[in-house]
């Protein structure tokens, strides 16, 4: 994990240094105010892959399109299974059957016919923290019958501590500059008179997609994770 150093996160600190209260006494309406802006950005490899993928069947006949669908979803988790991934692991991404008509012109001059097909997509996510892992369980799903992988999404398990050292870097950052700021003018800082987060993002960057090599044509798919991203601002009013 890297500190690179500017931007948010959210919290809500009001008091969190306890400063402005040693000075009560002292701070009047009159006193002077310097307001600094704190960044951080934290990065971090993550830990917890999620892969959504599904199987989508059409048939002239719902209960057709529905039945495929079944036999082969029933491959797919038994690949899965055979791979060592726990039902626990595996969740339903969505089921949907949806149908569409398509009109076709007869032999007859001026007459046409028409037909319905139906849809049946299903979609299931499996959740790993074996990274090395995601490939193979893309490979194993689509030799099973699955033909449709809409995501690989990269996350952590445990976001609270990244969250917080970026609060505390934002933080450390504003006091700093207050400092500077303060001395370059030629004034003694006398406390802090608010202090709040501004704003905050938790950002699990994807770019596994962009570097899939489908495994349709017999070669192992590769998927390489992104970096998992938080970022924390504060605004702290310092008085003088």
């Amino acid at each position: 994990m890297k500190f690179l150093g500017t931007i948010s996160l959210s919290l809500a600190v009001i008091c969190i240094l306890g400063l402005g209260s040693a000075h009560a006494s002292t701070l009047s309406e009159n006193s002077s105010r310097l307001q600094v802006t704190g960044n951080a950005i934290i990065t971090g490899a993550p830990d917890t892959a999620r892969i959504t993928l599904g199987v989508e069947t059409s048939s002239t006949s719902a209960d057709s399109a529905a039945s495929d669908n079944a036999e082969r979803m029933a491959r797919v988790l038994e690949a899965l299974k055979n791979m060592g991934i726990q039902e626990s692991e595996i969740g339903t991404g969505g089921y949907n059957i949806y149908s569409y008509r398509d009109t076709f012109p007869r032999t007859t001059f001026d007459e046409t016919s028409e037909q319905t097909t139906y849809n049946v997509h299903n979609r299931i996510t499996i959740t790993t923290h074996d990274l090395d892992q995601v490939g193979k369980i893309v490979d194993a799903a689509v030799k099973a019958g699955a033909n449709q992988v809409q995501s690989v999404d990269f996350d952590l398990k445990d976001k609270e501590d990244m969250q917080l050292q970026a609060l505390d870097a934002a933080i450390k950052q504003a006091m700093i500059k207050a400092n500077v700021m303060a001395e370059s003018a030629g004034v003694a800082l006398g406390g802090i008179a608010s202090i709040e987060e501004a704003y905050g993002t938790y950002v699990a960057r994807d770019e596994s997609l962009h570097k899939m090599v489908a495994g349709f044509g017999g070669a192992q798919t590769s998927i390489i994770p992104g970096e998992v991203e938080v970022t924390a601002q504060v605004n702290i009013v310092f008085w003088f």
